[in-house]
């Protein structure tokens, strides 16, 4: 982290932007200025707000470079945004062209699980060890996958997109355009569209989570059928890739119900070296993807 002292970092996710200036010292961080704004709909009104909010923090801070992290599919190599499911027009974009042309800063640009995969590694709990993946359950599903210490993006840095991966045959439409994927499933969002479907009233995938735990009949429904599908899928990544461990952050787990389900059950299913696998919660919780933004 040499001479990464202040850095503007943006976490750009489905239904929100998290913003704030990192200040890094030698084992830790400080976030100051944090906020957190609503993710517009279009590719010209996101572009628009992050201009706004860069505008905002120059007046009264200082920083050496930006960092972003956007949940969609990034060729690293070229700075190219290739698609974002939840945000309309994101497709083939350079957003680090566009602002460093605009607003004259240097910018970072990658995925946000790979940036949560970053701070991690580095603030996290995973320093034992090798061979990790990296979840992310929010809005939707992000993934991250890390080799002998290096993150494994693939030939077009796609790996670990987890949340594509069909568990349901015909299944539940997704943003991506196919049917069935993990994320329409397991997800924020999957729960609160779940609830409405059986019971036709709408509650917050947070509140549903804190009323299962207390044992509302209703709510524990939820929670359950939401933890077999995700079972699923975590036998899946453990029976294909065997990591050492499998670190889960995003708002979904914030609240341990799904979570702690989940674990019990999956390393029940797995093949016999698999049980070994590892499976925690995030350390940095929500900052993680934004102050692995700074740290690109």
């Amino acid at each position: 982290m040499k001479n990464k002292k202040r850095v503007l970092a943006f976490d750009i996710g489905g239904t929100k932007i998290a913003s704030g200036i990192i200040e890094f010292e030698k084992n830790s961080y400080k976030i100051f200025d944090y906020q957190k704004n609503a993710t517009p709909k279009s590719r010209k009104a996101v572009i628009q707000k992050l201009m706004e909010l860069v505008v905002y923090y120059k007046k009264d801070n200082s920083f050496s470079r930006i960092g972003m992290g956007i949940a969609g599919q990034i060729d690293y190599k070229k700075d190219i945004i290739n698609y974002i499911p939840n945000i309309k027009g994101f497709k083939n974009v350079n957003l680090k062209k566009i602002i460093k042309e605009t607003i004259g800063e240097n910018v970072e640009v990658d995925n946000d699980v790979k940036c949560f995969a970053l701070a991690e590694n580095v603030f996290g709990k995973v320093k034992k060890y090798h061979n990790i993946v990296y979840l992310t359950i929010g809005t939707g599903i992000g993934g991250a996958i890390e080799v002998k210490d290096k993150l494994y993006r693939g030939e077009y840095n796609i790996a670990g997109e987890f949340g594509h991966m069909v568990i349901v045959e015909n299944g539940k439409k997704c943003a991506c355009g196919n049917k069935g994927c993990w994320e329409q499933y397991v997800s924020g969002r999957a729960i609160e569209e779940l609830y409405f479907e059986l019971y036709k009233q709408k509650k917050k995938s947070k509140d549903i989570a804190i009323d299962s735990a207390k044992g509302a009949k209703k709510d524990v429904k939820i929670i359950k059928e939401t933890s077999f599908y995700l079972v699923t899928g975590l036998v899946n990544i453990i029976n294909i890739i065997n990591p050492e461990a499998i670190v889960i952050g995003g708002s979904v787990v914030k609240q341990d119900e799904i979570l702690k389900l989940a674990k019990k059950e999956a390393l029940k299913k797995v093949l016999i070296p698999g049980r070994k696998t590892k499976i925690l919660k995030s350390k940095l919780g929500n900052e993680a993807s934004l102050v692995g933004a700074g740290l690109l």
